[in-house]
């Protein structure tokens, strides 16, 4: 990965990067060279949390719709094998910061110009968009299949409920949402929660189908700059699934979210939500940005 540190006045292990070699709205978050290896602790995590908190507080052109992105599973670590995080922010302020900072000598010579880096980011772009067309209608076309797997009978959503945090499923997309009952909670918190989740989920889904075996996700967590310097739960408004046959779909503020794949997702949802889900789900763009 061909880098270009983004400079923050915070001593930490970790720092922001263009990132150069696949062009797209998102900063990548690694540790600096002397500290880089494959996993990050528990500290490590808590100091990412401040990074970004520090990072949208001075850069508040990002401080909209950001999320905080870890990968895990088989989609995690495909190309860089380091440590490494994902903040995903609105794609005008960063065209327009790209446009500044990204040259031929930052690049290594890759690209010429910011020119050639955003041409290539609408390109790239246009393939992501054309590539989760695909992935949809290839979804739609096989929900058949989905149908009499019975991991949602066996394996409850509630039943990883905890007393700060509620799991959904998402109406239209391969999402399961996270409502909080108190948004003053450190940010770490929710990532420790959403990470035992997944590893939880992974081994008890893959007991009834080997298909959860290391299943690919995107923990995603809403983040922004805050003037106490303190990294809490950022609330948005979402559409998920409930139990109610006259009106399924009820309109909840979630504070993050868990990215899956459309057919293992379509597999776990409860029975009574499928045609539901379905319906909505081929009325969108189906775009992953994490």
């Amino acid at each position: 990965m061909i880098e270009q540190n983004i400079e923050l006045p915070v001593d930490l292990p970790m720092k922001f990067i263009f990132d150069i070699l696949t062009p797209r709205p998102h900063f990548v978050i690694v540790h600096h060279e002397k500290h880089r290896k494959i996993n990050a602790t528990e500290n490590e995590i808590q100091q990412i949390m401040k990074l970004v908190n520090e990072f949208l507080r001075r850069k508040p052109q990002y401080d909209n719709n950001a999320v905080l992105s870890f990968h895990r599973g088989k989609w995690y670590q495909q190309i860089h094998k380091h440590f490494h995080a994902h903040l995903c922010v609105p794609k005008k302020p960063y065209c327009q910061e790209a446009k500044l900072m990204i040259n031929s000598k930052i690049s290594h010579g890759r690209w010429l110009s910011s020119t050639d880096y955003l041409h290539q980011m609408h390109r790239d772009f246009i393939s992501s968009k054309i590539k989760y067309t695909e992935y949809q209608k290839k979804c739609l076309s096989m929900a058949h299949l989905c149908y009499n797997d019975l991991v949602s009978y066996y394996v409850p959503l509630h039943q990883f409920n905890t007393s700060k945090f509620t799991l959904v499923f998402h109406a239209s997309s391969p999402r399961i949402g996270i409502i909080a009952k108190n948004t003053n909670i450190d940010l770490k918190v929710l990532y420790n929660f959403m990470h035992n989740f997944y590893l939880s989920a992974r081994q008890r889904l893959s007991l009834f189908n080997p298909l959860y075996e290391n299943f690919g996700v995107h923990i995603c967590l809403h983040v922004s700059g805050t003037k106490k310097n303190k990294a809490h739960l950022i609330e948005r408004a979402d559409r998920v699934l409930i139990n109610d046959v006259h009106h399924p779909i009820k309109l909840v503020h979630i504070v993050g979210y868990i990215q899956m794949d459309e057919q293992l997702y379509l597999r776990w949802l409860p029975a009574i939500f499928h045609r539901i889900w379905l319906n909505e789900f081929q009325k969108i763009q189906h775009l992953v940005v994490t």
